[in-house]
């Protein structure tokens, strides 16, 4: 039984530390959008697999040159011990879909200006010499832009109307109450490396209510999705995201924080899926 658990955390850390969980959750969101605007989803479903494989080197990348300046921090041992694994691994998955990412940039000269635009955004997040990662407080807007933009706003360009914008919003307020819990949980790391977060400027009781304000504006903005039950939706994923937010703290377990406030983004498709 101990080698079975063993063997299954082994795995479940791999999952997760890996970024493969991350990247999956990014693969979801964009399907999120297939699924809400239907008229243009089978140009929507192109996104998914550069969507993953953007987010899974590039999260890999920030982690492992993380890892090589800060060999002893927690946070980056796991990529310490498996940086062959993983460089192995993203090879592997860039060959293995290679043929696809050429076609859909070479089809899609204006969406490869715009990812290569976002893919510098974030290497200059931590990468010098600008080192984005200091402005921290600007972080979490950064990241949803980011997310907001490669998985809803490029896939719908064309197509671009009210009831999107205000589902834009939506999706934006609720990454970036994401990242602001990610922001609690690394509070101490980055007082000690001054990089000021809204978390290490503000607190984090304050950067509580300031979440739950970001929480409070998704839930109205589900009153203007353009599908039925959408404010079902929002209460659902706000409730979850109270929850999440009431119990973040600096020491709460990792897992707390790359399972399940990095699941509400599956939990917020899911709960899509059975409500509409």
């Amino acid at each position: 039984m101990t080698i079975i658990f063993g063997t299954i955390l082994k795995i479940l850390n791999f999952i997760i530390y890996s970024n493969l969980f991350i990247a999956a959750c990014v693969a979801i969101f964009t399907l999120q959008t297939a699924y809400i605007f239907t008229e243009t989803s089978q140009d929507i479903f192109l996104f998914v697999i550069p969507n993953f494989i953007s987010t899974f080197v590039l999260y890999n990348i920030q982690r492992l040159y993380f890892s090589t300046k800060y060999p002893e921090n927690k946070k980056y041992g796991w990529y310490a011990k498996n940086k062959r694994l993983l460089f192995t691994l993203i090879i592997l998955l860039i060959i293995s879909v290679f043929d696809v990412l050429l076609k859909f940039f070479l089809t899609n000269i204006t969406t490869l200006i715009i990812y290569f635009i976002f893919s510098l955004l974030s290497l200059s997040y931590f990468l010098p010499p600008l080192r984005l990662r200091k402005f921290g407080f600007f972080k979490p807007f950064i990241i949803s832009l980011t997310l907001v933009w490669i998985a809803i706003v490029l896939p719908l360009l064309n197509n671009l109307n009210y009831s999107i914008l205000i589902y834009i919003i939506s999706q934006f307020l609720f990454i970036a109450a994401l990242c602001i819990m990610f922001d609690i949980r690394d509070r101490e790391t980055d007082k000690e490396m001054n990089i000021t977060t809204i978390p290490v400027k503000t607190g984090v009781l304050n950067s509580k209510i300031f979440i739950l304000i970001l929480v409070a504006l998704y839930f109205m903005s589900g009153f203007f999705w353009p599908i039925k039950n959408s404010v079902i939706i929002t209460s659902i994923i706000s409730f979850a995201l109270i929850l999440l937010t009431l119990f973040s703290k600096p020491s709460r377990h990792n897992y707390f924080y790359l399972f399940l406030v990095d699941g509400t983004i599956i939990l917020q498709f899911i709960t899509l899926r059975f409500f509409s």
